[in-house]
């Protein structure tokens, strides 16, 4: 029987098989000899030099040449268990004064390294009590380290404290770092070892002798020591390791380590007496059952060992054949080819695909995924693996050199006519007939891949990318001819100027095609996708000129990667969306586009990763409501094009946002609504205001109404280290809600899963006791409560000038009804803790049922509360102090600290039930260190309810701290209360006269502690109205002006009686109008049982 592409005899391999074809200029590293038939050839037969027949105990340690310490040693063993055992023979030995203690071993040239490791410390764990070992081996404690698949240093350190069995509190330390690392934005490959916990195992280790198995799966060589492991210096404790796991082929590995100076012997191993290939398989095979082990489900392994072993020498097989002239891409086709090439043949095609991704993942086959990103693609393999693929079965053509076709590059029409069975073809740089390519009748094909292949007719002609409209359309008659596509499972297309292809009834073919890859594509008409190809699921346009339909992706469900990066959209799209009910869309990179207005995902909840980059002229709003997008990572976008619009509505998931690293950026003034609470989204792009039981509506209202920048729904405050760069203009306009998903009860925002938003009553304030009904009866009904002033409005300028107005405009509410949530909170004291620039740059802060924080605390950087107009806290059981005002800056006392609240208008304080103060600073050091005046200047409103374990306001401590703007004081219900501004030591010496210039009404309810407001000498000019209830300790009144009216004192009148006058000037009843209830203050019986 003639070979179907070059006549010669043939053997037929009864399997499907890879073809790959190559361009003319491309010479193998070793060619074939003229007259060489086709047969099965053995490649890279290369003799391999002897390492040396002595064992360990009497092979020489040779130093190395550089005159570093390291130490090396090769092992003669034909299985992992004499490697143990000899390996075993130098973990005992004594190295207190050699300093031996760190030992690598590299395997069998890199394979079965990670075997002997694991077996290693399997045996020494059988036995748990140390005297049971043999002499050397006595390790306290075993540390058994797999790190094959990297993560970081923080997942090994995570890993040393899982080993030594740390307490349950620092293993809470990596959950709380983690998190905040996720809100900082930092990859998971970037994060460290943290501080605290290497204390903790340095203190654990420190004087015991101990064994570090490590498997190191980074290309660094580790020092332990960083991780608080000491085994250097004369200490007796010791660590074996070796380099990235299971099936780690890369000789050029070792060198790494003889370079390093943490380690000082190298341990490698050789074949004793066995078969080469029958060591090389053994090996595989028990490389093969470690990654099998580590594939579990439900306690089951997913992948059969046998499939592993076969995965690997096929991708062995395919580098032998084709390195260094065959791009494979491994990166991206590995699974794709043990699938398509039936090494993974399973009944069920979706678990095939399933077994195919874990493995690609699990393995680090050849270290492909690292040699992709530095751009190394040639594999030298060891000699062994040379060896072993003398043993592979392929076809190869001789006459031609390997790989090489001929000079002219061009493929004959009867090329596949007999290869029926082929199931992946690689062409790469060859010329074929595009209306009748020669693989038509591979009916068996799921992969095709062209890269820089011409169609005959255009190069015949010269006429570049030039067609008829009869060229491009196939003929109904010959729709059949191009069958072997409807079982195409990938097509990758690359530099190849073939858009008939991608034809609407070509796409009507390929119904089973799941990976579509298209590159370097010149003015390609995709809007044929649109509708089609619902079976797919990785989708890759890429440096391509092309036009699309609006919404061409939206009808693809299965789709789970988007990559259009790097593409000119001629015309046709200006909104890209996914489809609504996709579960399984995962990625989505986006590179810059010039007519792209609108970049939707909304309702894609499987949807953890979006990358933007490049330029995007027009975008004017991004919405990924819904998902379940971590990181939104803008960092790659030009800073003048970031979108006008950022929609996250319904992101639980989402801890950070990444903006470009340009100064422009913080020139950003669009409009941003984000809303983490829940994992619902408007289905109009809107989010719909919640309604809180306790919400004061006609602050909701406001929001609405007012607020048409930034409106930001979160559980965390650490979500707004986010906002930090594009602070400046943003913030003008900005309504931030942290609040907790639990909160919003009968509040669900209308979305997706088809919630209905539900109505809830208004809160209803404290009604006021029977016993002041006279106070109040000639008041409407719906303004009989324990106070006589609503709280003021936010101060707002008119929405049009929102985005104009100078002054940042922030408002804060934060909401946590019914539980705590400690991700808002400092660990340590429980405090609120805000980002210093909206400590700095907040107008409004609203603080309600939250029942664990202790107070709110500005971070002491430089950050003041200068911008704060209105604050309103209420319900927070907990909460000892509202401000926590520090004195402290970076460790030094200053000496012109200021506490800011110079800004503040409104105060409105509610149910604090164990408030304590409501600004709590160091007023003995705020005599020295607060030197200039403005704090409180400003205050205009201040009212206090329900707080009955307060015990004084604010401490007047410096002259500079003045209240020359209150014009009202309200505050009812506080028990424990005895002075409302006590005076600090220096106002107490002088004994000045406390003026309120502007002060007009007090009302004070319910205070039976009180005896002072602010000091003995209180001066209030412009006093209009007083009224007092209930404050039966409270003897002086503050004097008022000579040519005022007499303000108008309503109180008891037992009270007025007993009051005291005559400190000062005017101090004198007749410069009142007093009025009195018809309450009074009855003789209580003696005996009498106090209700």
């Amino acid at each position: 029987m003639e070979h179907p592409l070059l006549g010669y005899p043939a053997k037929i391999i009864p399997k499907p098989y890879t073809f790959t074809m190559l361009p003319a200029k491309v010479r193998p590293p070793r060619m074939l000899c003229e007259d060489e038939t086709l047969q099965e050839h053995r490649m890279f037969d290369v003799p391999r030099g002897c390492r040396g027949t002595r064992g360990l105990k009497v092979q020489q340690k040779e130093k190395k040449e550089n005159g570093g310490k390291e130490e090396t040693a090769d092992i003669k063993a034909d299985t992992i268990d004499v490697a143990v055992e000899r390996i075993l023979v130098e973990l005992g030995a004594d190295t207190t004064s050699s300093r031996e203690n760190a030992i690598y071993f590299d395997g069998w040239d890199g394979v079965g390294a990670s075997a002997v490791l694991q077996a290693l410390a399997k045996r020494l764990s059988i036995s748990n009590e140390p005297s049971t070992r043999p002499t050397g081996l006595e390790f306290e404690k075993i540390i058994h380290v797999d790190c094959s698949k990297w993560e970081s240093t923080r997942a090994m350190q995570r890993e040393i404290a899982k080993q030594l069995k740390l307490p349950k509190w620092v293993m809470e330390i990596f959950d709380e770092q983690d998190e905040d690392d996720d809100f900082n934005g930092l990859g998971q490959g970037s994060r460290t070892v943290i501080a605290q916990v290497v204390r903790e195992i340095y203190q654990a280790t420190q004087n015991r002798r101990f064994l570090v198995i490590l498997h190191n799966g980074s290309n660094d060589v580790i020092d332990v020591y960083k991780f608080g492991l000491y085994i250097y210096g004369y200490a007796n404790s010791k660590m074996l390791w070796t380099f990235q796991g299971r099936f780690r082929l890369d000789p050029k590995m070792i060198d790494n380590v003889k370079k390093s100076t943490s380690t000082d012997v190298v341990l490698s191993a050789s074949r004793d007496r066995r078969d080469p290939q029958e060591l090389w398989s053994y090996l595989l095979h028990h490389e093969a059952a470690q990654v099998s082990c580590g594939c579990k489900k439900n306690g089951h392994s997913i992948i059969d060992p046998a499939i592993v072993v076969e995965c690997a020498l096929y991708v062995l097989k395919q580098c032998c054949i084709g390195s260094p002239i065959v791009d494979y891409d491994w990166p991206a086709h590995t699974s794709n080819y043990w699938v398509c090439d039936r090494i993974i043949a399973l009944t069920d095609i979706d678990k095939a695909w399933q077994v195919g991704d874990v493995l690609q993942h699990e393995v680090r086959l050849l270290d492909i995924d690292n040699r992709h990103n530095t751009g190394e693609s040639t594999i030298m393999p060891p000699s062994h693996l040379a060896r072993s693929t003398e043993h592979m079965q392929y076809w190869i053509s001789t006459s031609t050199c390997g790989f090489e076709l001929s000079s002219s590059g061009v493929m004959p029409d009867d090329m596949f006519q007999h290869s029926h069975l082929l199931g992946v073809l690689k062409l790469s740089r060859c010329t074929f007939s595009f209306s009748s390519p020669p693989f038509l009748c591979c009916h068996s094909l799921r992969f095709q891949s062209l890269l820089h292949c011409q169609d005959l007719r255009t190069r015949t002609s010269n006429a570049h990318h030039y067609h008829t409209n009869s060229d491009k359309e196939l003929d109904s008659s010959t729709t059949m001819l191009w069958e072997c596509f409807q079982s195409l499972w990938v097509l990758d297309l690359r530099y190849t100027d073939w858009d008939q292809i991608l034809s609407a009834r070509m796409m009507d073919l390929m119904t089973q095609l799941r990976e579509l890859i298209v590159m370097g594509a010149n003015n390609w008409d995709m809007s044929h996708l649109r509708g089609r190809l619902r079976n797919i699921r990785k989708l890759r346009v890429t440096k391509s000129t092309c036009c699309f339909n609006n919404d061409v992706f939206s009808e693809m469900e299965m789709l789970e990667l988007l990559d259009l990066s790097g593409n000119t959209i001629t015309r046709g799209m200006t909104s890209l969306s996914g489809a609504a009910r996709n579960r399984s869309l995962q990625t989505v990179i986006i590179g810059g586009n010039y007519g792209l207005k609108m970049i939707s995902f909304r309702g894609c909840k499987e949807l953890k990763n979006l990358l933007l980059k490049g330029y995007f002229s027009s975008l004017e709003e991004l919405d990924i409501s819904g998902t379940s997008v971590k990181t939104l990572d803008l960092g790659g976008v030009d800073a003048t094009s970031l979108p006008e619009r950022i929609i996250l509505l319904g992101c639980e998931k989402l801890r950070a946002i990444l903006w470009p690293q340009h100064k422009e950026s913080q020139e950003w003034s669009g409009m941003l609504r984000i809303d983490t609470t829940s994992t619902s989204a408007p289905a109009d792009g809107r989010g719909v205001p919640k309604a809180h039981p306790h919400a004061d509506q006609s602050l909701e209202q406001q929001k609405e109404e007012k607020f048409k920048g930034w409106q930001i729904s979160l559980p965390d405050a650490r979500l707004l280290r986010s906002l930090y760069p594009a602070r400046y203009k943003s913030l003008r306009g900005c309504h931030i809600d942290i609040c907790h998903a639990a909160t919003l009860v009968g509040s669900m925002v209308q979305g997706a899963s088809g919630d209905e938003q539900v109505q809830v009553q208004p809160y209803t304030r404290t009604v006021v006791d029977s016993m002041y009904r006279d106070f109040l009866k000639y008041r409407p009904a719906e303004a009989v409560t324990a106070w006589e002033w609503d709280c003021p409005k936010i101060p707002l300028p008119p929405a049009p000038l929102m985005r104009r107005f100078l002054q940042v405009t922030c408002i804060i509410k934060v909401i946590m009804h019914g539980q705590g949530n400690t991700l808002l909170e400092d660990a340590n004291t429980s405090a609120l803790l805000l980002p210093d620039f909206i400590c700095n740059g907040v107008s409004s802060l609203h603080v309600y049922d939250n029942p664990s924080i202790t107070s709110v605390l500005a971070p002491p950087q430089r950050s003041e509360w200068t911008r704060l107009i209105w604050c309103r806290v209420e319900r927070c059981p907990k909460l000892h102090a509202v401000f926590t005002i520090p004195m402290v800056r970076q460790g030094m006392f200053s000496d012109n600290v200021s506490t800011g609240f110079q800004s503040l208008e409104t105060f409105w304080a509610s149910q604090l039930l164990t408030a304590r103060y409501i600004w709590d600073w160091d007023w003995t050091m705020a005599t020295t260190h607060i030197k200039h005046s403005g704090n409180f200047e400003s205050l205009v409103f201040l009212h206090l309810d329900y707080c009955p374990r307060l015990i004084h306001v604010l401490v007047l401590a410096t002259p500079s701290v003045t209240l020359g703007a209150l014009e009202t004081l309200e505050i009812v219900q506080c028990g424990d209360l005895r002075e409302v501004f006590p005076l600090g030591p220096e106002l107490q010496e002088q004994d000045k006269i406390i003026e309120f210039p502007k002060l007009k009404y007090i009302h004070l309810c319910e205070l039976p502690k009180l005896q002072s407001i602010c000091g003995r000498r209180m001066s209030s000019p412009n006093l209009e109205a007083i009224n007092i209830r209930g404050c039966w300790s409270l003897r002086r009144l503050p004097t008022v002006g000579d040519n005022t009216k007499p303000p108008k004192v309503d109180c008891e009148k037992e009270w007025w009686d007993n009051l005291e006058w005559g400190c000062m000037e005017n101090h004198h009843p007749s410069r009142y109008e007093s009025s009195h209830s018809l309450y009074h203050k009855g003789q209580l019986p003696r005996r009498s049982v106090l209700r």
